[in-house]
């Protein structure tokens, strides 16, 4: 199973800037993969001559939405994949990613959740800050009770077996159904895995979705409210927050120079939430 096609989905309308660079950072891996595009349905012949090398699809309608479209496009895939992922079409995957899929892949037994950096970047694809990630899967639930969100979907890797197990994207949740998804996997019992590479790219864009935070974070509090509803000691929360601000360190020193004191909100463009739940 390890050596079939990963999938790679991209949810898209057609209408961004910045696909044609996130389609590019698709063709430039090195593993074997199966790309799908999920748009609408008026528009799939002719995003289907645009990228040639792909399946285009129908996504789910408007009210679908992102996650619609994923689960459009992972119905519709082919049966030979092995490993999936999605890449929304402002951002972008490095080459980073082919050397993690090759060592994570030819492990004895791999995790069937693989996991690594990413790298915020702007509307001229400049780099100027590192998301903060957690390193040890184990401190995840007690970071998400403390309102830290420890990991980003970009790059992330996710073995067939479990995308099977766990199900669809939960289209009840319009801006965290991501969280959701891999949360569910967590509680499931699966294992994950940190890399230390930089995976992917976040673009940070006016007028995204992950801007509305207020709606953010309500999603985040009752997806994490579902799938641990047993809370964490008051002492491994902290120690937990502890450690993940150390190992972050040098992001955080980073964001400060380039954009003072705020918080990962306020630098997504939006207005801080009563209870933070950004890192």
């Amino acid at each position: 199973m390890a050596n079939g096609p990963i999938l790679i989905i991209t949810p898209t309308l057609a209408e961004s800037e910045f696909l044609d660079a996130t389609v590019q950072s698709v063709l430039e891996q090195k593993f074997p993969f199966i790309h799908m595009l999920a748009v609408p349905a008026s528009k799939v012949s002719a995003v289907q001559q645009r990228y040639p090398h792909a399946i285009v699809v129908s996504d789910a309608g408007r009210r679908g939405g992102i996650y619609g479209a994923i689960n459009a496009a992972l119905d519709a895939a082919p049966r030979d994949w092995t490993w999936f992922t999605y890449i929304n079409d402002d951002d972008r995957l490095t080459g980073a990613l082919s050397e993690v899929v090759q060592a994570h892949l030819t492990r004895p037994e791999p995790e069937p959740v693989a996991y690594g950096e990413v790298d915020l970047i702007n509307e001229t694809s400049a780099v100027i800050a590192g998301i903060t990630i957690e390193r040890g899967p184990r401190w995840i639930p007690g970071l998400l009770q403390s309102g830290i969100s420890p990991l980003m979907q970009q790059g992330t890797l996710f073995e067939r077996g479990l995308v099977e197990k766990i199900g669809r994207f939960d289209l009840r949740y319009r801006l965290c159904a991501d969280l959701d998804f891999w949360l569910r996997a967590y509680a499931s019992g699966a294992k994950f895995r940190h890399y230390p590479n930089r995976l992917a790219q976040f673009r940070i864009r006016a007028g995204q979705l992950s801007a509305d935070t207020t709606k953010t974070a309500a999603e985040q509090a009752e997806i994490v409210a579902r799938h641990l509803p047993a809370r964490i000691a008051g002492w491994k929360r902290l120690y937990g927050v502890a450690r993940f601000r150390v190992f972050n360190l040098s992001k955080y020193w980073s964001r400060l120079f380039r954009f003072g004191w705020r918080s990962s909100y306020q630098i997504l463009g939006g207005n801080q939430p009563t209870r933070a739940v950004g890192n």
